[in-house]
């Protein structure tokens, strides 16, 4: 079989994931890219700079999170999708808030600023409603020239399977254009938000920034089954939260 998936562990692999993950957001287009991928002088630079931090967290967390790789065996084991699953199993107080996350790989002013912003939005509306032991899947890509070999359908079961034998349930935080995936992966739809972002004297070049589509949706899959429309609900999913596709 040309795909297979490997456990990423040498930190010499993310340099190759880095580009992995930036060209693949890149087509379709994702938003949030810029977020957590900025460029300040080059690619290059931006990629050097962004598997540092890969690697600095992969040494960090290595005990609860997984990185996994799809390569092809038929192309020297060239990395084609990659993703990341966190197992939490201890989880937080719901009701105590979000703490505010500062960008530090963004350069002070007010990108930093959005970037902020905009994550500690999205991290909030996860913690608030994902409220039992989980494993979430914080990064799923395959490159584009890749698309439709089944490396993203692999990488998604290797987390269910997890899930399964741990007995808990899975969640991805999707952007638009991928939940019509994870519902085909037996994840429900059960919340969406568009991010808080918006500040006093917001300058033109904020505006624009908050006028991407920024929407991301809480994709469920119960502990050991597939998601049942009309008969499953997330606990604590507050209605005024969701919002249409």
């Amino acid at each position: 079989m040309p795909l297979q998936l490997e456990p990423v562990k040498d930190e010499g692999d993310f340099a190759e994931i880095a580009r992995v993950l930036y060209t693949s957001f890149g087509e379709p287009y994702n938003s949030l890219r810029q977020w957590f991928i900025p460029i300040h002088t080059t690619v290059e630079a931006a990629m050097d700079e962004f598997s540092y931090r890969l690697v600095q967290s992969w040494k960090k967390n290595q005990s609860h999170v997984h990185w996994i790789k799809a390569v092809d065996t038929d192309d020297n084991n060239k990395i084609i999708g990659v993703a990341e699953w966190e197992v939490r199993t201890e989880t937080h107080n719901p009701d105590e808030p979000q703490e505010p996350i500062v960008a530090y790989w963004h350069l002070e002013g007010p990108r930093r600023e959005f970037a902020g912003k905009l994550l500690t939005s999205l991290k909030g509306f996860m913690k608030a409603r994902m409220t039992r032991p989980h494993i979430e899947l914080e990064q799923l890509v395959v490159l584009p020239t890749h698309r439709g070999r089944g490396a993203g359908k692999m990488l998604t079961e290797w987390g269910v399977q997890m899930a399964d034998e741990l007995g808990i349930e899975t969640c991805v935080e999707s952007v638009p254009f991928a939940v019509p995936f994870y519902e085909k992966m037996g994840y429900g739809n059960v919340a969406g938000l568009d991010p808080e972002v918006k500040v006093d004297d917001a300058g033109e070049e904020w505006k624009e920034w908050a006028a991407e589509d920024l929407r991301v949706f809480l994709m469920w899959r119960p502990a050991g089954r597939d998601f049942r429309g009309g008969e499953d609900s997330l606990r604590g999913v507050s209605s005024s939260a969701t919002v249409s596709a």
